[in-house]
């Protein structure tokens, strides 16, 4: 018996990546229906995904335009963040079991198999099962997807990429309708759950390719006939989906053409373990107070003492790792893989390089990308993160399959045991489910818009959609990942909403003739003012959580002035009276009919 057939089979170490799934999230999986990650803002949004196409495709509308954010309008959501892979495929517990139910399987999924991915990827290459069970972890596991998770559900979602690179090897070795359908659904699904994971694999995709193709005797025209192949199908498969994108760009609309936004990582901190750690994070929490260049996921990119270990002591360890078991599988290329290694990392560094938060001014190569073609939608040089980890992954595998030939089990689990607990984030960072008590007070309120204050056009009203998922009314505000220009133009031509929505505008505001101006010019039937918004509130509680993951929670920028709240609340009850409900976080105003 070959390699291939040793410990773990491929459905055993299924089973193994979901149960590390489960540990690595706990206690997720035992709260499935009434927690979600302790993310913010595009959690959120997420979340409100997966209710908008459930009620979208139940109502046999197109989710790609809604009637239900930024109000009254028609919003076209061509240049949303969907995620359509995972919010078709979780459909089922959408209905079933609800939303939060829906995003949490949705991540204890994707761990799961991005792990048997890189397992099967690597062991194509290796020929080793164990070495690729390895692989596995570390490509399911790591800090930088963990710390997306809590908030990027699309950007953690890059599960399908190790199976579209394993179809394309299989397809560049030996062919076949098969593997051309294979590797064309993959690279689909990739692309579905984040159009920037499709993007970001095909660098890789494109020296793997060529790597196989070349060392190929003959037969090389025929593979080539059948990456076009593939891809010509990977392009119909995604036809319904890019049809949107195509209409609004062939119309004219730029908006997707996003500013660029700096958030490289840091060049020490691919070193410095992630302050989720249940016993490094204490000790690094202080370093990433200091250094950390922004708030939002996606700083942490640290690599990991485990997998760098396999990779760099066994490319020093004396023997040779096995062959593929594949006939035509060649020796797995430690050059190409630490090549690809160190493009991707030097792209993630972004425009300049940056060293323990000091900034060099030294240029680097991302600076170019921002010029490139399709490639400068990207935007955000940290996602170069996702496959420098695939190919510190497969050359992990390739370190290992040197390392534990000849030893026994006791081997494996200690090497597994060690990538493990190096970057284990338990107890994993989780919050409760808003549902608030104010909600059911909407009940006998007359159909139409809600104005939530303070609220938000962008990140700031990423709550509000998911206040939306539970009252199911119109509001005024909204989060979609590219803001209609008329909205933009909406919120500066009415004073108090740029007040409100942006926290801190360029201009004074009359709070009440402010907020008179925007009860005129749209028809809002009910007002919320969130009381829990005030950011002095929030500053308090981000101090009180400083050093745990939950301080991301409480970011001051998402608030507004307590005098401020105070003024809109003493100005709605002057124009519509007092509030249907109140309590210590939100006053709930409907327009009395005239």
């Amino acid at each position: 018996m070959g390699a291939a057939a040793g410990f773990p089979r491929a459905r055993a170490a299924l089973g193994l990546y979901v149960l590390a799934a489960v540990l690595f999230t706990w206690p997720l999986a035992v709260r499935l229906t009434d927690h979600v990650p302790a993310g913010g803002n595009d959690l959120w949004q997420n979340c409100w995904n997966f209710w908008w196409w459930g009620k979208a495709l139940g109502e046999g509308r197109s989710p790609y335009r809604t009637d239900l954010i930024y109000q009254p309008g028609d919003v076209s959501l061509a240049f949303h963040t969907h995620s359509e892979a995972n919010v078709l495929t979780m459909l089922p517990v959408t209905l079933a079991l609800g939303v939060p139910a829906a995003l949490n399987a949705a991540l204890l999924l994707g761990f799961g198999l991005a792990g048997w991915g890189g397992y099967l990827l690597a062991r194509e290459l290796t020929g080793d099962p164990r070495a690729a069970f390895l692989a596995g972890l570390v490509l399911a596991f790591p800090p930088h997807r963990l710390e997306q998770s809590l908030e990027h559900l699309n950007l953690a979602s890059y599960q399908a990429m190790p199976f579209f690179l394993l179809f394309l090897v299989r397809l560049a070795r030996s062919g076949g309708a098969r593997n051309v359908l294979l590797a064309a659904v993959a690279f689909a699904a990739n692309a579905l759950y984040a159009w920037h994971n499709g993007l970001l694999v095909l660098p890789t995709a494109a020296v793997l390719f060529a790597h196989e193709v070349l060392r190929r005797r003959d037969g090389r025209l025929r593979a080539l006939r059948d990456a076009a192949a593939a891809g010509a199908l990977a392009a119909l498969l995604l036809l319904p989906f890019l049809w949107p994108l195509v209409r609004e760009i062939a119309a004219g609309d730029t908006s997707y053409l996003k500013p660029p936004v700096r958030k490289g990582i840091d060049l020490a901190f691919l070193l410095v373990p992630s302050e989720m750690h249940p016993l490094w994070g204490p000790l690094v929490q202080g370093l990433y107070e200091r250094c950390r260049g922004y708030a939002s996921a996606g700083y942490t990119c640290y690599l990991g003492v485990g997998a760098l270990a396999l990779w760099i002591l066994g490319s020093l360890a004396r023997g040779k790792p096995l062959d593929g078991t594949a006939p035509l599988a060649p020796r797995f290329s430690p050059v190409l893989w630490g090549a690809l290694l160190g493009l991707h990392v030097l792209l993630a560094l972004g425009d300049t390089l940056v060293v323990l938060g000091e900034d060099t001014g030294a240029p680097l190569p991302f600076a170019l990308v921002r010029h490139m073609p399709v490639l400068q939608t990207v935007r955000l040089p940290n996602r170069f993160v996702v496959p420098a980890v695939l190919a510190l992954s497969m050359l992990a595998a390739h370190g290992a399959s040197r390392l534990l030939r000849g030893r026994g089990p006791l081997a494996l689990a200690g090497a597994a045991a060690l990538i493990a607990f190096d970057v284990l984030p338990v107890p994993y960072p989780m919050q409760p489910v808003p549902r608030p008590a104010w909600i059911e007070a909407l009940a006998p309120a007359p159909p139409g818009l809600v104005l939530d204050l303070p609220g938000g056009h962008r990140a700031r009203g990423a709550e509000d959609m998911h206040l939306q998922t539970l009252h199911g009314r119109p509001i005024a505000g909204g989060y979609a990942s590219c803001v209609p220009a008329w909205m933009e133009r909406r919120v500066k031509d009415l004073s108090l909403l740029e007040l409100a929505f942006e926290g801190q505008p360029a201009v004074q505001v009359d709070v009440e003739r402010g907020l008179a101006q925007v009860l005129e010019a749209l028809p809002v039937q009910v007002l919320v003012l969130h009381l829990d918004r005030e950011r002095e509130r929030l500053e308090r509680l981000a101090a009180q959580h400083r050093g745990t993951p939950l301080s991301r929670l409480f970011n001051p920028e998402r608030g507004t002035a307590a005098r401020t709240i105070a003024e809109l609340r003493s100005a709605a009850r002057k124009l519509w009276g007092p509030p249907v409900f109140a309590d210590e976080a939100v006053e709930v105003h409907v327009r009395q009919r005239r």
